[in-house]
């Protein structure tokens, strides 16, 4: 072999080792890119109960969580927003690798354009004493939303630098002021069970058991809260932010330690038995109704702050302000009986079995008007009290109350009775209400009375008449002084036949025509009962139109049968009015019923229409 080709073949090698020293440098290692398609190893973010996070500058950012709150050890002590410390976690867990870097491939100015000679921030996460996650950030590299990243390993010293793609640096570079909770009092609503407010005035206290029961006004009086009103109010507190914090001074940190509140301040206590916890804070009162901003200490958070909320003034409330203004809260599903006594009607029974409603009358249990039931209802629990004009019982005359005009009781399931009573003065100009086993007195206005009829006939179900069209055997009707028409049916063949004043006018029925009017009898029902019943009985003398059905057993032609009638007349004589008097023959109450109902019922007759001539 020549030395000219030995050369050759020197240069040659030489040149293929410097070409695979270069792709070891420059291209990953098959375990490099195993690493980078596993990504970070992950940590459960639910177990984390501290975050440390040094600066390049070295200034410290501690925070530890305290139950289900974060709070803030250095470089002050406060809680901390949970939304920023549950975000930095995130961010922190969704780191995504884009290629592993090592030192010797930059040189020393590149190197420090990584910045993670001395990185931005060094982040570790504990869980209890156990660190679950640390990272080093660099600088921003050019890759959109990339920056560099240093993985310390604790095992070997290690540090393993990546090209990755996160969102932690942006909330890393949030000022530690930022990281203070912005909500003087972070709560959920539905925990709190108790609202103290104490002025220089007086003390109100609102307190319910859970969630799920009614706010109780409990000082200086005790009777319902209002919903509306009440959450008002914690709407208003829950919804105070922090504008800005200043250390306290020594006699000034946390609330005030004497049992009197100044004239200017207002002491609020918030107690919740699902947290075990109270909170207790003092707010300055804003000069009025404009200033939204005020000044605030807790005995649960050192510094003193500014803070600013809408109606921030409406916190200095009456007691009367936040009692419940709607007389009743009746739950309507829970409800067994309803009793309406009064001095001009018999007592009215009502009764509920499986949501529908049985009105006593004439000794026996009749379908009451399930919807008049609701009606009542809705009025008691929507009508709004005038005014509070009594909070004691001592006198009840002046109000009428010594002998209520009327009275409505209704029983909750596996309840007491509630007893709500109605009185008027002397002048019968304004109408009060009272409960029987409280002191209060309401004054009302009067149109919540008709919803609250005390004639029982008033309670009756409008379905006046209820059959099968199975059980139907005959119809007759007669119009006035006319030959009445019978329609016979066989309910087995579902056949009708027809006569007219004796003849047989069977090919004339429209059969669709007669099933409706059967249909619609055997649901008759009617527009209302009157409680006069005078003219009624006077004009249904001499009926206008009276409908006879005969019934038998259902589904058979043959075997015993009773009738039943109804009769109608209009309510001026010899007219065609817009209402008709009506009864159920035997039965002693009247309906009324529309004229465009009536036609509805009986329409416009059974027979075919006769050919024009």
């Amino acid at each position: 072999m020549s030395a000219r080709t030995t050369l050759f073949l020197f240069l040659l090698v030489a040149a293929l080792g410097g070409i695979i020293l270069g792709i070891e440098r420059y291209f990953p290692s098959a375990q490099e890119l195993r690493e980078i398609k596993r990504g970070p190893a992950r940590f459960e973010k639910q177990s984390v109960t501290r975050v440390a996070v040094l600066t390049a500058d070295n200034s410290p950012l501690s925070l530890v969580r305290d139950g289900t709150a974060w709070r803030i050890e250095e470089p002050f002590t406060d809680l901390a927003d949970p939304q920023k410390v549950a975000a930095l976690i995130l961010t922190l867990d969704g780191v995504e690798w884009i290629e592993r870097i090592h030192r010797e491939e930059f040189d020393a100015g590149e190197w420090q354009k990584t910045g993670l000679d001395k990185p931005r921030f060094k982040v570790r996460l504990f869980a209890a004493d156990t660190v679950v996650h640390e990272c080093w950030f660099g600088a921003p590299a050019v890759v959109e939303n990339s920056v560099y990243i240093g993985i310390p390993d604790s095992k070997t010293n290690e540090i393993a630098y990546y090209l990755a793609k996160s969102e932690a640096p942006a909330v890393l570079q949030i000022p530690a002021a930022s990281w203070r909770d912005p909500k003087l009092l972070r709560l959920p609503a539905e925990v709190i069970t108790s609202i103290t407010l104490s002025q220089a005035s007086g003390q109100i206290v609102v307190t319910r058991e859970n969630e799920h029961t009614p706010w109780q006004l409990e000082k200086p009086l005790k009777t319902r809260g209002s919903k509306e009103r009440i959450t008002e109010l914690l709407s208003i507190i829950l919804n105070i932010e922090i504008t800005e914090a200043r250390d306290a001074p020594a006699s000034a940190n946390g609330t005030t330690t004497t049992t009197e509140v100044p004239a200017d301040e207002i002491k609020i206590t918030i107690e919740s038995k699902p947290r075990n916890a109270t909170y207790e804070f003092t707010l300055k009162k804003p000069a009025d109704e404009k200033q939204a901003v005020t000044t605030a200490s807790t005995d649960y958070r050192k510094p003193v702050f500014t803070v600013a909320a809408k109606n921030l003034l409406n916190l200095w409330v009456k007691p009367n302000s936040l009692r419940d203004h709607l007389l009743a809260q009746i739950d309507g599903e829970r409800i067994e009986f309803i009793t309406i006594t009064s001095q001009t009607h018999p007592e009215v029974s009502l009764r509920n079995e499986g949501g529908s409603w049985y009105l006593l009358r004439h000794g026996k249990w009749d379908p009451a008007n399930g919807e008049r039931v609701a009606r009542c209802l809705n009025a008691l629990n929507t009508h709004e009290i005038l005014q509070f004009t009594a909070d004691t019982a001592a006198d009840l005359v002046p109000y009428g109350l010594d002998a209520p005009f009327e009275t409505v009781t209704w029983t909750p399931y596996r309840e007491k009775p509630v007893k709500l009573m109605f009185g008027h003065n002397p002048e019968n100009t304004q109408f009060f209400a009272k409960y029987e086993n409280e002191p209060f007195i309401y004054r009302i206005d009067a149109s919540l009375l008709p919803s609250l009829p005390t004639d029982g006939i008033k309670w009756k179900g409008l379905g006046a008449l209820r059959f099968t069209t199975f059980a139907l055997r005959r119809i007759t009707m007669a119009l006035g002084a006319n030959a009445p028409v019978v329609l016979s049916y066989n309910p087995v063949t579902a056949q009708w036949k027809a006569t007219r004043g004796g003849r047989d006018v069977s090919d004339e029925i429209d059969r669709v025509k007669a099933d409706q009017l059967a249909g619609n009898l055997s649901r008759f029902t009617v527009q209302d009962w009157a409680a006069d019943r005078s003219d009624a009985l006077q004009a249904l003398k001499t009926p206008y139109l009276t409908i006879q059905i005969v019934l038998g057993e259902p589904g058979r032609s043959d075997g015993p049968v009773h009738e039943v009638e109804i009769l109608l007349s209009p309510t001026q004589p010899n007219s065609d009015t817009a209402f008709y008097f009506g009864q159920i023959k035997d039965d002693p109450d009247i309906f009324y019923m529309t004229r465009s109902a009536l036609l509805q019922v009986v329409g416009d007759g059974v027979f075919k229409p006769k050919p024009a001539k």
